[in-house]
């Protein structure tokens, strides 16, 4: 029987500077899995990508303002800038 290592915490869980293959849990690994809920729950997506160096200093900012980067941190802080974000949008129509 395989082992793994614990399953991952809610920190968030590509920090920092993960490489295909570094997350041998199951969980994390089955993309099956990450496909279908995809599927699942229809919900949209939006990926960034950014250089590391403002990729860390992203994160540091989470974790200075709302004390940690856990995922659901990360989502609710992409969410803020996005509604911010149109909501300036709106004003300036």
């Amino acid at each position: 029987m395989a082992k793994y290592r614990k399953h991952p915490t809610g920190e968030w869980p590509f920090y920092p500077f993960l490489k295909d293959g570094d997350i041998e849990h199951e969980y994390w690994n089955t993309k099956k899995m990450i496909h279908q809920s995809f599927i699942n729950d229809r919900k949209g997506r939006i990926v960034v990508l950014m250089d590391n160096e403002k990729y860390e200093e992203f994160l540091k900012k989470i974790k200075e303002r709302k004390g940690n980067f856990w995922a659901t941190t990360v989502d609710a802080v992409m969410h803020e800038a996005i509604e911010d974000w149109m909501n300036k949008e709106e004003e300036a129509q």
